[in-house]
């Protein structure tokens, strides 16, 4: 069991949610969903809380349900608003799932960073160094020397992921990643 205040024993934990503000006068807080699998915070669920560079505490969930695209939290222990009002920007943290507890293809987006990106004939690409989730498909972005180019991370192009082999295979449409396109 984890201890309360034991940060090296969360380090790995990923964000889930950020608290934007508290709701009612019980101590519930509304938190912002920022995770493929919300339905892995429920009741009597320990989740950590910290700002971006990772968990400091431990907490349970009382009860948890959905409430205008988030979650609406209770915790066990918190029962005013004043208690919450200080978890407003932090972050909700979980444990990461094991690859036996992921979906077939699902990859978490810190383990794409630092991949090699080829083509389907096996020409280097370049590396991946982060992944954006600001549009709805996503994208990689793929750095070659100098320059980054942002790849759609749809299964059209991203044809393969192989962690174990630090590779990805992309079946890039013409003038995606061609250097010419750029400085015409």
């Amino acid at each position: 069991m984890l201890e309360k205040n034991d940060p090296s024993a969360l380090q790995d934990w990923l964000i889930v949610g950020c608290v934007k503000k508290p709701h009612g006068v019980h101590g519930d807080i509304l938190v912002e969903i920022i995770t493929d699998f919300p339905e892995r915070l429920t009741a009597g669920v320990r989740f950590g809380l910290g700002d971006e560079n990772g968990p400091t505490e431990v907490f349970e969930t009382h009860h948890v349900r959905y409430h205008k695209g988030g979650w609406l939290l209770g915790v066990v222990g918190l029962t005013g608003r004043e208690a919450v009002e200080a978890w407003r920007g932090k972050y909700i943290f979980l444990p990461p799932q094991q690859p036996g507890e992921l979906p077939d293809g699902y990859h978490y987006d810190h383990e794409l960073a630092g991949l090699r990106c080829r083509s389907i004939t096996g020409e280097e690409l370049g590396e991946v160094v982060a992944v954006d989730r600001e549009t709805p498909q996503g994208l990689l972005i793929v750095r070659r020397g100098a320059r980054e180019f942002m790849v759609p991370y749809v299964p059209q192009i991203v044809t393969k992921i192989d962690i174990e082999a630090g590779t990805i295979t992309l079946d890039a449409p013409p003038g995606l990643l061609d250097d010419e396109y750029l400085e015409a």
